[in-house]
């Protein structure tokens, strides 16, 4: 990936998204000191791919907002999303033996991000074990995740992994970026659209929209173009087997 030309100057110490990022174990006097590990701050605009897979990459970033997609094309020309990345999350670190990311990102809105290049990283790691720890612990949170999105592709129906995908992101998304929430209404700026959601889950669009109706009809969700709101959490955290701690609560490994 080329990396996009319209960089913008970020103050580590006034960061919203710290608090749940790489650098939320350093206390807020010293972040001075660890913005120097940080490269560059990108800006993306929607539709854009910031990194293709099987291919090599040199650095790891903090999205500092917006919404990614980390998805592969299969053999058959489909796609399968594997994670949606919301502010705060730490990606590009995990790699095959080879060195490469073995998906692709793309952005899904208009996105900034905190780029890391490897040297830097290892001179974090080497230089501070409480970012060391802090980076162990968002991989583990990463694994548990993505544990759960593999029941939703293999062992849960298609309702089920739906109420799981849509539970998710609501509330990762009030956790993690609180201006696409509306504490009126209930309300969030909800990224994905149907085939994404379909991508997400290994079923088809129609599928999707069936189920939406159904939720729809039963009460628990209403939404609109981009907006989701929903009415019985717990219902829909039932259906789904959604564990509402595990977003609540992401960094308790080493606590």
């Amino acid at each position: 990936m080329t990396i996009n030309p319209h960089l913008k100057d970020a103050d580590c110490s006034n960061c919203t998204v710290r608090s749940r990022a790489l650098f939320g174990a350093i206390n807020k006097d010293k972040v001075r000191i660890t913005q120097k590990y940080r490269d560059k701050h990108c800006y993306f605009s929607a539709g854009d791919i910031l990194h293709r897979e099987k291919s090599k990459i040199n650095y790891a970033f903090t999205l500092y907002s917006g919404c990614l997609i980390l998805y592969n094309h299969l053999e058959n020309g489909t796609r399968q999303i594997l994670r949606v990345s919301l502010p705060g999350d730490f990606v590009g670190f995990s790699r095959n033996n080879e060195g490469d990311l073995p998906y692709s990102i793309q952005a899904v809105t208009d996105s900034r991000i905190c780029l890391f290049f490897d040297d830097n990283i290892s001179k974090i790691i080497n230089e501070n074990s409480d970012i060391a720890k802090r980076l162990i612990d968002l991989q583990i949170n990463d694994s548990v995740l993505c544990q759960q999105r593999l029941l939703n592709l293999g062992q849960k129906t298609a309702t089920e992994g739906l109420a799981y995908l849509i539970m998710e992101l609501y509330s990762r998304i009030r956790v993690q970026s609180p201006d696409d929430f509306n504490q009126v209404t209930g309300e969030i700026f909800f990224p994905l659209n149907q085939a994404d959601m379909a991508d997400s889950l290994g079923i088809t669009k129609v599928h999707i929209n069936r189920i939406i109706v159904i939720f729809k009809e039963q009460g628990l969700i209403s939404c609109g173009h981009k907006k989701l709101k929903v009415i019985n959490e717990q219902k829909l955290s039932e259906i789904g087997s959604f564990d509402i701690s595990l977003i609540k609560e992401p960094f308790r490994h080493f606590s």
